[in-house]
């Protein structure tokens, strides 16, 4: 049953990327070539409708259409119950492609409406050796969540917009261990956002953005060993402010973002859900809390545009992002989370109707230690992480 209590553990980390429990933004190659700083405000593409619903205001009618890769390298040292036959080293290694698809259209001077496409929560994790020492712990790992948007924003004033998004989020997933296979699904859970947008002189913007937490009654059928059984489960992902700011001075764009995300929601995982039934009949297998105890964090970031000319823009950011796992015991093999460190460089190239977005960014992880019992069978896997991972995007814009 380690599965879908580990299924929630993914589900809440969220990232094979960022923003702290695996939490994903990588639905705008613009915004990742500057680290996401002023993400929603700056105007330079359409994924406002996802990160600050008020920023639709910034531009006219248009469609979006990218994706971003991301690979994921992490290489585990240690050890499994401290048994000599069961130390030594199993590596991570995971690619992904994120689609994301956004349009909005403007209605009058006030009004714009868009819709939008793309994943806020998502991972994979993948043992390259099935039959490493700790498989009992973790094989594979996928989850997904997917939100499909519409959103209004209205100018209130000149200087202030505000922006509102509806969206309906679907989410999926799948954990295999020794012996242990876990599908599992959810029906579409609704969610917000709110966005507020205000512009004190005309290259000033500030924005703020609230995201609703979403909740998710999971379900899927489960085989652990000889038994079998339809798990069932409630998960929140949590909701987040996000701060953000832009200035432009010349041929230069500075931008800054802040996004606290309330991962102290996840604190123990309670499964709810009918026991495990021996396949032959008889005995059942109970399933038990799990105590995860994680922490609210922060993400910090700033970038940098640099416009060298009508057609052609280059840009560049950092940010600090920070792990939500709180100690070694609560680590778990399928979430090796800890703090990190972002670079990130873009650029972007227009012309008539038509921009082309590119963005490369490289992430470095604190290193992530572990001594965490399997609520299974009460192994103890021990031992550290070394992560990095590498992300790239495009994107296709086309004006109206």
């Amino acid at each position: 049953m380690k599965k879908l209590l580990t299924l929630s553990a993914l589900l809440l980390t969220s990232t094979l990327v960022q923003a702290g429990g695996y939490q994903l933004q990588e639905y705008s190659t613009t915004n990742m070539g500057r680290a996401f700083g002023g993400a929603g405000i700056v105007g330079d593409d359409y994924s406002a409708i996802a990160f600050n619903p008020a920023g639709m205001d910034l531009k006219n009618d248009g469609l979006q259409l990218g994706t971003s890769w991301i690979h994921l390298r992490s290489v585990f040292s240690g050890n499994l119950d401290n048994n000599p036959a069961k130390t030594g080293q199993a590596e991570i290694r995971t690619h992904k492609f994120i689609p994301h698809f956004f349009g909005q259209k403007r209605i009058n001077d006030r009004w714009t409406l868009g819709a939008g496409f793309y994943v806020p929560f998502g991972m994979a994790t993948y043992y390259t050796n099935k039959n490493w020492f700790a498989a009992n712990h973790a094989i594979n790992t996928e989850i997904t969540a997917m939100d499909l948007a519409l959103a209004p924003s209205y100018k209130l004033f000149d200087n202030l917009v505000v922006g509102a998004s509806v969206f309906a989020e679907y989410l999926e997933a799948r954990l295999t261990s020794t012996g242990s296979d876990m599908n599992a699904h959810d029906n579409t859970a609704p969610g917000y956002t709110l966005g507020v947008m205000y512009k004190p002189f005309e290259d000033t913007r500030f924005g703020v953005t609230y995201r609703s937490k979403t909740t998710h009654k999971i379900s899927g059928p489960h085989y652990l060993g000889n038994f079998y059984g339809m798990d069932k489960t409630k998960l929140v992902l949590p909701e987040h402010v996000l701060l953000s700011a832009y200035q432009k001075l010349g041929k230069f764009g500075l931008s800054a973002m802040a996004r606290w995300t309330r991962w102290s929601r996840f604190d123990k995982l309670n499964i709810q859900s009918e026991a495990l039934y021996k396949r032959t009949g008889g005995a059942r297998y109970n399933v038990p809390t799990v105590d995860e105890d994680w922490k609210n964090v922060w993400m910090v970031g700033a970038g940098v545009d640099y416009y060298y000319c009508k057609n052609l823009t280059f840009r560049a950011g950092v940010a600090h992002d920070e792990g939500a796992v709180k100690r070694p015991r609560t680590r778990t093999a399928r979430v090796p989370d800890s703090n990190r460190w972002l670079g990130t460089i873009g650029a972007s190239y227009q012309k008539n109707n038509w921009q082309l977005d590119f963005a490369y960014g490289h992430m470095f992880w604190k290193t992530a230690r572990i001594n965490n019992t399997s609520s299974s069978d009460g192994t103890t896997l021990t031992g550290k992480y070394h992560s990095g991972l590498d992300l790239a995007g495009i994107s296709f814009q086309y004006n109206f």
